[in-house]
């Protein structure tokens, strides 16, 4: 089967690692796979795969593969996905061999484009007249697709629900546990001083503020590491003004973007990982977020699924996070603590684990043997490959 996976390639984006990690299962189960995107992945474990090629967009042509398998989030790295499906409109919607993983569960936000190209799809391709703004590009992806793939059971019933698709095919397909695409060494060090690692982007949206006020109180030795790049220059500004206020300085570290190894090497050495998704008090006065709240768009982050969360369990690392829908598939109470949107909940959870190494050492052992056992990557794409077969 030819497949055609169409994702950014960019190692600052989980769904580019988690859309080589499908091309390199797929690839050993014998399929003949390109990933089609504007980056060409070098340096990656995909240049080693034989019959694994990289194709521009201008270059594709839905006529040419057997399956084409968009993914999507809420992301303007997506844009050049909105060229392709404005420059192979006909053919794609002619086409019954197209698959859409929606892996954020909520808008594809037009706001967020600056591309007129973009723009002008979206406002030409709605069905009803009642559509809203952020609702157009979904729209759009929902009429060429065959079937629509999600990580979790919650997303797909507020999706189904809010678009009214009852004559729409949803699948559940997990998100696969890995480290680095198609490799998983583990590399332990000792450290003097205990860490709690929060990875993944710096948001407002993910409420990281909230993980500073709940280590605040916090008498103990130990660090809380942030990991990852901050989107928006005004909310880094308020974290360290939180740091610098609360006299955090030696006990707050922000690494910024770190390579796959040295994001791999941070989550070895650390007691737990936090996933925070909580919207930051920081935010709610905000005239954007206000608008977006008018809209219910600021609830539907609570239905989306972590590849921070499934790295950590390929880890073997207990997980401390937010009581999300999306989450709820794949944390269980012998592998981690789910917090309230509250500071003093975030406490209470990060003490427990620096306070309670057996227990640690416990949920360890449980998250390893669950993503080994369900979340398996070869498993998943072999998931995936079904779904090609009955769908497409």
């Amino acid at each position: 089967m030819k497949i055609a996976i169409i994702a950014p390639m960019d190692p600052k984006t989980g769904i580019s690692n988690y859309s080589e990690t499908l091309a390199i299962e797929l690839i050993k189960l014998g399929q003949d796979v390109d990933v089609v995107s504007p980056e060409n992945s070098c340096n990656t474990y995909l240049t080693s795969q034989e019959r694994m090629n990289h194709v521009k967009p201008q270059d594709y042509s839905v006529n040419d593969y057997d399956v084409t398998h968009f993914q999507l989030a809420n992301s303007p790295l997506h844009e050049f996905q909105l060229h392709i499906l404005l420059d192979n409109n006909e053919d794609l919607i002619k086409n019954d061999s197209i698959v859409t993983t929606v892996h954020d569960a909520r808008n594809f936000d037009v706001f967020q484009y600056k591309c007129s190209k973009c723009r002008s799809y979206g406002f030409n391709s709605f069905r009803s007249k009642l559509s809203f703004p952020h609702d157009l590009v979904d729209r759009g992806f929902q009429r060429v697709s065959n079937v629509l793939l999600f990580h979790n059971n919650s997303a797909i019933t507020e999706y189904k629900d809010r678009y009214k698709l009852d004559n729409m095919k949803f699948k559940r397909v997990l998100h696969p546990a890995y480290r680095i695409p198609g490799q998983n060494i583990i590399n332990k060090t000792n450290n003097e001083t205990k860490t709690v690692l929060a990875p993944g982007y710096i948001s407002p949206y993910k409420g990281q503020d909230i993980l500073i006020k709940a280590v605040a109180g916090i008498d103990l030795d130990f660090k809380l590491v942030f990991m990852g790049n901050i989107l928006d220059p005004d909310y880094g500004t308020y974290l360290n003004q939180l740091v610098h206020e609360n006299e955090l300085e030696d006990k707050v570290e922000f690494l910024g973007f770190v390579t796959s190894e040295e994001f791999i090497y941070n989550i070895d050495n650390a007691e737990a990982i936090l996933v925070p998704r909580l919207t930051s008090p920081w935010l709610l006065n905000k005239p954007f977020f206000r608008i977006r709240r008018s809209m219910g768009l600021d609830t539907l982050i609570n239905q989306s699924t972590s590849g921070v969360l499934t790295k950590a369990l390929a880890s073997g690392k207990p997980v401390i996070c937010s009581q999300n829908k999306g989450f709820a598939d794949y944390v269980q109470e012998d592998m981690g603590l789910m917090c309230d949107d509250n500071v003093e909940s975030w406490s209470n959870a990060i003490k427990y684990m620096l306070v309670n190494p057996n227990k640690v050492k416990e949920m360890s052992i449980n998250s390893k043997r669950f993503a080994d056992n369900v979340l398996d990557p070869a498993k998943i794409a072999e998931e995936h490959l079904n779904i090609y077969r009955e769908y497409c």
